[in-house]
């Protein structure tokens, strides 16, 4: 299940997954109490279907999924370490890994020069440590395809925000404890980040509902389309400025489990009107370009979820010539799935934008 963000303290953060999975965690995985199961466990842990049963998913399963929500206060490079055991050596080349993805894509993240990783789909791929039967070791490679060829350490670029880390089970009987975020290298901090929430229940608009319902339904709802519209104001943003990345952040009104799969559009004006005086979505002007949010994983009800990146969409439209505070940047969401998010007149957060830039030298 996603987790509140964890931030990191003197550069590492330790999540225990129990703090995740509680302990009842579905899914195939089964809760090991404090002292129970392999010993050296920092308290509860769990392992995989069966302790004595043989077998791996060559791809990453939809059921077991859980995640971990990360809150990077500074970009750069960051090592994940998972701590991990396992009862038995045999078969040799089973019972030692488990399926990561990282926003969405872990390849995307991964360091320039990393060689070709095992993928398991949905962009996830083989996360591995082999320890002796009955003890405990850190899981700090990712796999390759080759055999022979060396391991990536599980090192990815995070830049600054929310990033999302789910992990997938792969071998029957493997145990896992805790993650650790450890940081390798910081980026110079010249990023600087704004965001904007929606401040008026005239900027946002779901088809299903108009502009005054308590959420948003994107993707479908019961079968229909449900088509979103979200508005964003007060980005003073300079000339000549380089985007780096931009997205939104949604607030969870009501728990989701199935995949999902947005298209972002983007109005092609800097001086969209409202959509209440504007009208509604399908009489607008989009840019050609789209961004597809995919593998929307599970979601929890009031837990906060950052979209795809979209900070090409926003460069196509500023082509260079950076935003004003009057300026209105107007958005559609349409897609498969079903999340609901809260709306500016919903009991919790409003959606969010938040841009991520350089200044101009």
């Amino acid at each position: 299940m996603p987790s509140a963000p964890y931030r990191l303290v003197d550069g590492k953060a330790k999540i225990q997954i129990e703090d995740i999975l509680g302990t009842k965690p579905g899914g195939g995985w089964v809760y090991q109490a404090p002292g129970v199961g392999n010993p050296g466990a920092e308290g509860a842990h769990y392992y995989y279907k069966s302790q004595t049963a043989e077998g791996s998913h060559k791809t990453a399963p939809v059921e077991g999924r859980f995640a971990i929500t990360l809150d990077i206060e500074t970009a750069g490079v960051y090592g994940l370490l998972l701590r991990v055991s396992r009862d038995t050596s045999d078969p040799p080349d089973a019972r030692n890994d488990i399926w990561i993805q990282i926003d969405g894509d872990t390849t995307a993240v991964m360091p320039e020069g990393t060689p070709p990783l095992t993928e398991g789909g949905d962009g996830f791929v083989k996360f591995k440590s082999s320890p002796p039967p009955g003890t405990w070791s850190t899981a700090k490679v990712f796999s390759t395809p080759t055999h022979g060829d060396a391991n990536a350490p599980s090192d990815v670029v995070l830049g600054k925000g929310l990033h999302t880390v789910v992990f997938a089970p792969r071998s029957t009987g493997y145990h896992i404890d805790s993650l650790q975020v450890v940081t390798r290298s910081l980026f110079p901090d010249e990023t600087i980040a704004v965001s904007s929430a929606i401040a008026t229940g005239s900027d946002d608009f779901e088809s299903l509902h108009g502009a005054s319902s308590d959420d948003l339904d994107l993707g479908r709802v019961n079968g229909n389309a449900s088509p979103v519209g979200v508005r964003f104001t007060g980005f003073d943003i300079a000339a000549g400025a380089e985007i780096e990345s931009a997205y939104f952040v949604f607030t969870a009104n009501a728990a989701a489990a199935a995949l999902g799969s947005l298209a972002i559009q983007l109005q092609g004006t800097l001086g969209a009107r409202d959509f209440v005086a504007g009208g509604h979505l399908d009489t607008r002007t989009y840019l050609e370009e789209t961004v597809t949010w995919d593998n929307i994983g599970a979601w929890e009800k009031d837990k906060a979820y950052r979209s795809a990146d979209i900070s090409d969409l926003i460069e196509a439209l500023v082509a260079g010539g950076g935003l004003e505070a009057e300026d209105a940047l107007a958005f559609r969401l349409t897609g498969t799935g079903s999340r609901s998010a809260y709306s500016f007149d919903g009991a919790g957060a409003a959606p969010e934008l938040v841009i991520n830039y350089v200044e101009p030298a």
